[in-house]
């Protein structure tokens, strides 16, 4: 081989040589990752403001509700002795639904005072029971009466005066707060608030006798204690009004509903307060507020009395109002000119009169009607605020002992 050729042989190795060793130190190509999958971040959830809840109805806006919402003996459909007497309340459900509307200011107030004392709702109905509500109710001399038929030896135990000033036992404020007193001295004796139904028209001793004669009674809805059937029916009656409250449709009643002058309100007063002055504060009528408070007997408000006047709460805003002005300022006011009782010239409401004719001759007024005939749904109570009297009189006029009225009966309304 000629040199020449050689030499182009050799250059040809070593340009190849150095193309290998080139490659041959050049870095391996690394592989292309594979994508990494997008990392979401979720957007935070704002949280939806709270929803505050709808505040509880209060007692004094919805009676019932509040009355049935703290029953404790529920047994409505467990005891035929219940349920007839529910059926006999509800004889007549327009009867009914007058009673309950009459009576729904002092259910109210009752209620409320049951409630702040732990006392269950049933209880709300033992006026009714008792009394039908009526706060004036009298019996026989030394007998029961008012709203609770307390006897006055009772009465006196739980530190309610009677005597011929106050008769504290028609004065629902002081009456209201010696039942809670006994209710509650009787739960803590019984602890079963059945019991202190039936002990509160037995008396404790006659109850305690028959729990050591029947002790296994008590499992019956109404205990079956060897205490006589007045004992027992007066349970079942005020278990039958409380069913009738919770179930109101199935007795074909519509209960009725507070209006804005139903509540109630106790205000405080000074020893001496005479009523006249106190509803001319309060711009009601004194026979509204007697009537509303028939404890006091007298003019005035008595030392030993329980020195409140109940009213309907608009009244009792404008006596508060008025009995923060200094007495003898607001009295000087009125009666500047006058040297007699100041509360005797505090001009009172004016009472609605009939229109005049001036144009005839001035004739005799009728004589007022003395009879009435009961139609239907009419009560004691429409009848005697008609004819402008007391139930209470109605009652002793027409030899009445319970409340029930029957259509076409012919009552006296004059004494």
């Amino acid at each position: 081989m000629s040199p020449q050729r050689t030499g182009i042989r050799l250059a040809l190795t070593l340009a190849v040589c150095a193309v290998l060793a080139a490659c041959a130190i050049q870095p391996p190509r690394q592989p292309s990752p594979s994508p990494t999958p997008a990392v979401v971040t979720p957007i935070p959830k704002v949280p939806a403001p709270p929803v505050a809840p709808a505040p509880a109805p209060k007692p004094s806006d919805q009676p019932w509700t509040g009355i049935v919402g703290s029953d404790v003996m529920q047994d409505c459909a467990d005891s035929p002795l219940i349920h007839a007497n529910a059926l006999m309340y509800t004889r007549s459900p327009a009867h009914f639904e007058e009673l309950l509307k009459h009576s729904l200011p002092l259910i109210i107030y009752v209620h409320d005072q049951l409630q702040d004392a732990g006392i269950p709702g049933e209880f709300s109905m033992l006026p009714m029971l008792e009394s039908s509500y009526d706060p004036g109710e009298r019996g026989h001399r030394n007998g029961p009466a008012g709203l609770w038929q307390f006897i006055p030896g009772t009465a006196r135990r739980h530190g309610v005066a009677v005597n011929k000033r106050y008769d504290g036992r028609l004065d629902p404020v002081a009456s209201t707060r010696a039942a809670i007193q006994m209710l509650k001295a009787l739960h803590e004796q019984f602890g079963d608030w059945r019991l202190v139904a039936m002990a509160y028209n037995a008396g404790p001793a006659a109850v305690t006798g028959a729990l050591h004669a029947r002790p296994h009674a008590t499992a019956k809805p109404v205990p079956d204690l060897p205490l006589g059937h007045t004992t027992r029916t007066h349970l079942a009656r005020m278990m039958a009004l409380s069913c009738i409250l919770r179930e109101p449709e199935r007795f074909h009643v519509q209960l009725p509903q507070p209006s804005a002058n139903t509540e109630l309100a106790a205000v405080k007063v000074a020893v001496g307060t005479r009523l006249k002055k106190a509803a001319a504060m309060a711009e009601m009528s004194e026979s509204k507020l007697r009537a509303l408070n028939p404890g006091y007997l007298v003019a005035r408000v008595t030392a030993d009395s329980s020195r409140t006047l109940l009213l309907p709460a608009n009244a009792a805003r404008s006596l508060a109002a008025a009995l923060t002005v200094d007495d003898s300022e607001s009295v000087a006011q009125v009666n500047a000119e006058s040297n007699s009782d100041p509360a005797d010239n505090i001009p009172l409401p004016d009472e609605p009169s009939p229109p005049q004719d001036d144009t005839g001759p001035t004739t005799a007024a009728p004589a007022p009607q003395s009879h009435h005939r009961v139609r239907e749904g009419e009560t004691l109570w429409s009848i005697a605020q008609h004819y402008h009297v007391s139930v209470r009189d109605l009652k002793r006029w027409n030899d009445l002992r319970g409340d029930m009225l029957r259509p076409g009966e012919e009552l006296r309304v004059r004494g």
